[in-house]
């Protein structure tokens, strides 16, 4: 009788963290070897094969992201059923103009999908009297706990900073979450 409470137990316990694995999103910022990298994998329905996966993932990202003046560069890789997209964003809830810089990779296997968003930096809205480049900063100075722990105001927008991006690319996880 031990046994069998032990497998139900051992049994519902891996449900849960299955379950809890699927709904998945990210809450910090993980850094891989010295850059940030937001990378989750997303369980697929088994009834499509792996053509048919992608088939979807490039309708919704041509539908998305074509003829956008936000998005500087699409790639669909057919043999290896990926697309890259490569484009800007206006964060939200930032107190100053700031437009985050970003690329993401989709994969499509047979077991699922692979969202990997990477190469991200920020551009602030230039002030008057100021250089008329706007001023180009990366993820790793500016998200990451490190960054964020610096005092005063500087904290505070690297704060900001990190809670829009961290909602942004929840955002997107979502998105192709649900596509499938």
């Amino acid at each position: 009788m031990k046994k069998y409470i032990l497998i139900v137990s051992t049994l519902m316990i891996g449900l849960f963290r299955m379950a809890g694995q699927v709904d998945a999103s990210f809450s910090n910022v993980p850094v891989v070897n010295g850059k940030v990298v937001f990378e989750q994998f997303i369980l697929i329905d088994q009834d499509l094969s792996a053509p048919q996966k992608y088939a979807v993932l490039q309708k919704w990202v041509k539908e998305k992201y074509s003829g956008s003046p936000l998005v500087s560069g699409i790639r669909f890789d057919d043999k290896n059923y990926s697309v890259t997209v490569s484009a800007k964003n206006e964060l939200s809830g930032m107190q100053d103009k700031t437009i985050m810089n970003y690329r993401f990779d989709l994969s499509v296997a047979n077991a699922g999908c692979v969202l990997v968003v990477r190469d991200i930096t920020y551009q602030s809205a230039s002030k008057q009297g100021a250089s008329s480049f706007p001023k180009v900063i990366t993820a790793e100075q500016t998200i990451t706990d490190s960054a964020v722990n610096v005092q005063g105001e500087e904290g505070e927008i690297r704060s900001s900073t990190k809670k829009a991006t961290l909602a942004f690319v929840n955002n997107l996880y979502k998105e192709v979450s649900g596509l499938f």
